[in-house]
């Protein structure tokens, strides 16, 4: 059967399936403090739009920001929100100028050639030793998705691992070196996106969420303060588990991908400086808006350094500013699918839908202790996320059902809504169980080094030590 012919069975099979969740009875939940949730017809309405956005999404019948915007028409038709609600909700957010900032100096660090710069510089030095290569490819992919986004990371450090292994002839699908560079490829842009919010849409829709939904603002130093430790807390198990699991070829390294070998010049280009400086004024400004805000009483977004930091880059590139370069670093299917998430977030929130669905799902864990109920909920939306190709996708569904459900429990302040949220929130970056599951591992998958059952078996012996991570630097850093 072809893809075309596929993808229709599924919308229609799809549709069918979730028609009868308008008419046919639904059981009642009950949300942890006792209140019986009834679902209405808004709530009936979102839930069709949810279900029908998810199995999208889950399957990529339609592409992404496709689906968004079917889910976006589908909720005034079927009476979820008015259609001005909708597009306010979605275009109106901060979490927009912020993806559009960090578009455009990602789209930058890698045309002017810093990021493989900084990325062959490190992956030059590890000698003859197959680990330190995986160590060193993983870290290096961590420290650049943590700067410029996940997609980006991958895009730099995928070809680099390949010319490592291209290098030294390791033959592909049977070395385990091969196996263990190139899982790490994909693993380190995952981990590191964690870590900032600039690391995958998912954090600044989580972070978007929590304060559209829920009044609670989320810094980027606050985020960080927690993303961070948990991130590199996850780096050295990832490493242990890939080199355990798929231990190197002892002479598997006889040459080495060096600076001298790529022609790579000693000093930095115009172009490569105006990054720089780019790059320090949008982390100057995130590092320091606490103190602005203290300062002047201006609220300090960080989207405000998100665009700032874009402005200077491209004001001191050599060539001034080319808006056709702009234009084309632009991903409008990231945009429109980012938008249309908040959108549906913001409709099953404001419905009947949220509290029931989170009743549901989470209602067990809720009640938890503290520590394993972050370990737990962490862990399941990191097997949950098996499910979607697109992390933005996990929050867009995920979060405001969290959300909705934490919101509602008596003695919920803004710290107690923020140590739930946030294991769950973090979790949506991790990706690292199925290939499919994020376009950074299809990145490394389709090098063609390793199998979706090599990164299953790692990904799943993996999901322990980063559940554990995120837990644990949720319950001790989060006060």
């Amino acid at each position: 059967m072809s893809r075309k012919k596929s993808s229709i069975l599924v919308v229609a099979i799809g549709l069918a399936l979730l028609s009868l969740a308008l008419i046919a009875p639904l059981p009642k939940a009950s949300a942890p403090c006792g209140e019986e949730i009834v679902l209405d017809w808004r709530g009936r309405a979102s839930l069709f739009v949810l279900g029908f956005a998810a199995l999208l999404w889950a399957t990529e019948a339609l592409p992404v920001a496709f689906t968004g915007l079917v889910a976006v028409v589908l909720l005034p038709m079927l009476g979820a929100m008015q259609w001005d609600q909708a597009v306010r909700a979605g275009l109106t957010s901060d979490v927009i100028p912020f993806l559009v900032g960090i578009m455009i100096t990602s789209e930058a660090i890698a045309s002017s050639g810093l990021a493989d710069r900084m990325s062959r510089a490190i992956a030059a030095r590890v000698g003859n030793h197959p680990k330190t290569a995986v160590f060193m490819l993983l870290a290096t992919g961590a420290v650049l998705s943590m700067c410029i986004g996940n997609l980006s990371a991958a895009a730099i450090i995928t070809p680099l691992g390949i010319a490592l292994l291209e290098a030294n002839q390791a033959p592909k699908g049977r070395s385990s070196l091969g196996k263990a560079v190139m899982i790490a490829c994909a693993w380190g842009p995952l981990i590191g996106a964690v870590a900032t919010p600039a690391g995958s849409t998912s954090n600044v829709l989580a972070m978007g969420f929590l304060r559209e939904l829920a009044g609670v603002n989320i810094s980027f130093v606050q985020w960080m303060a927690v993303a961070l430790p948990a991130a590199l807390m996850m780096i050295m198990p990832a490493w242990a588990v890939l080199v355990t699991l798929f231990p190197p070829e002892p002479d598997a390294l006889g040459i080495r991908v060096t600076d001298e070998s790529t022609g790579a010049s000693s000093t930095l280009t115009r172009d490569e400086w105006s990054v720089v400086a780019g790059i320090a004024a949008m982390w100057g400004l995130w590092l320091g808006a606490g103190f602005l805000e203290r300062a002047t009483g201006m609220r300090v977004s960080p989207s405000l350094g998100a665009v700032l930091g874009a402005l200077v880059t491209l004001s001191l590139r050599s060539n001034g500013v080319n808006w056709a370069d702009v234009e084309s670093s632009l991903s409008m299917g990231t945009i429109i699918t980012v938008a249309s998430g908040l959108s549906l977030g913001s409709a099953i929130h404001g419905s009947t839908a949220g509290k029931w669905l989170a009743s549901i799902l989470f209602s067990p864990i809720i009640g938890m202790p503290l520590f394993p109920r972050a370990l737990l909920l962490a862990a399941s939306i990191c097997l949950l996320k098996t499910m979607f190709s697109s992390n933005t996708a996990t929050a867009a569904i995920l979060m405001p059902v969290l959300i909705s459900l934490a919101a509602g429990q008596p003695g919920q302040d803004s710290t107690a809504l923020w140590q739930l949220v946030a294991p769950a929130a973090m979790a949506t970056s991790l990706s690292t169980i199925l290939t499919t599951s994020s376009p950074t591992s299809l990145l490394a998958y389709r090098a063609g080094y390793f199998t979706t059952a090599d990164m299953a078996k790692a990904g799943l012996l993996f999901l322990v030590p980063a559940s554990v991570s995120l837990a644990a630097a949720c319950v001790l850093l989060i006060r």
